[in-house]
């Protein structure tokens, strides 16, 4: 997303006659050393005069936090050794991981959910156990209202199959009853698309459009088959994030619903977000029936769960 804005920036810029410099993405995967090696040498060769200008967003958003004090804190060592004017800004969910002697700021506003969604973002165990993530502090701006209401779907009963929601072509369909009840990709005349096309007379752009949709999942291993089936069953444009749409999801750019690991839109955002809960997996330190709180908070508006519980859950 950001390295899309940047070349929005300089392709006006460029327009008006001024020659920025040119915007170029760079992807590593620092857990590994010989990316780590290349990154630094790149970004090493990158400094003009000896001063970089590094911005790292999102950084160590897996569930384990052992990202940054393994792989992370390295590289930014390693980046202060081969570049002297060093200009770093890094952002985590994670706190306590940060370089020693580095600044650290706390940025704990919960500025883009609605209150009913970020109450439900606080009860997962991230902020109730002892992996650091520093709890919510006031909003300190009204509210005009609450949110609609966290909806609760359930994996259970007639109709339904597999071990979790995603396998399930009934989770799918009841997702998209829901989704329809909200109207979303219908127009002020009432009409359904898929593609949005505003007239001289006034806009036909609906409220919610397929794009404002994310299903997020945690578990890489999962095919969404079964979720993903009962969506196309009722009508509704739905694909599955792989790596060459990366760009596509990042900037909302096609008219459809996407089907992503939720650690694959780290930053993103959308006003519906539809979060598949894992089944219970016995001995894991963090419970994964809990979607993990940054699924929960990609949402700007309507959240919903679709829960593997057996059992109805707390109200939220």
């Amino acid at each position: 997303m950001l390295y899309h804005l940047l070349l929005q920036t300089v392709k006006t810029q460029q327009s008006a006659g001024v020659s920025p410099g040119q915007p170029h993405l760079l992807l590593y995967d620092l857990v590994y050393d010989d990316d780590m090696k290349v990154a630094v040498n790149d970004l090493s060769q990158a400094a003009t005069g000896g001063s970089l200008y590094v911005i790292a967003d999102e950084v160590g958003s897996e569930w384990r936090p052992s990202f940054m004090k393994n792989s992370f804190k390295p590289f930014c060592y390693q980046l202060l050794t081969r570049i002297p004017r060093l200009h770093l800004w890094a952002a985590s969910s994670f706190h306590g991981y940060e370089p020693a002697g580095w600044q650290a700021e706390n940025l704990t506003r919960p500025l883009r959910s609605p209150p009913v969604v970020f109450r439900k973002v606080k009860q997962d165990e991230m902020f109730t156990s002892n992996i650091p993530v520093h709890p919510y502090s006031e909003r300190g701006v009204a509210d005009h209202t609450d949110g609609p209401p966290v909806i609760r779907l359930y994996h259970r009963g007639e109709g339904h199959s597999g071990d979790w929601p995603g396998d399930c072509v009934t989770c799918g369909r009841e997702v998209a009853s829901f989704l329809h009840s909200l109207r979303v990709g219908v127009t002020e005349s009432g009409t359904t698309s898929t593609t949005v096309t505003p007239t001289s007379g006034g806009t036909t752009q609906p409220c919610l459009q397929w794009r404002d949709v994310l299903v997020l999942y945690w578990d890489d291993g999962r095919d969404n088959v079964g979720v993903v089936t009962g969506l196309q069953e009722a009508g509704i444009p739905v694909r599955v994030m792989k790596d060459a749409d990366i760009e596509d999801v990042a900037t909302a750019r096609s008219h459809v619903v996407w089907v992503a690991r939720g650690d694959r839109v780290r930053g993103l955002e959308r006003k519906v977000v539809v979060c598949l809960e894992e089944a219970v997996t016995p001995g894991l330190l963090y419970d994964r029936r809990s979607v993990p709180f940054y699924l929960m908070s990609r949402c700007t508006s309507q959240l919903v769960i679709v829960s593997s519980d057996l059992e109805p859950a707390e109200d939220d």
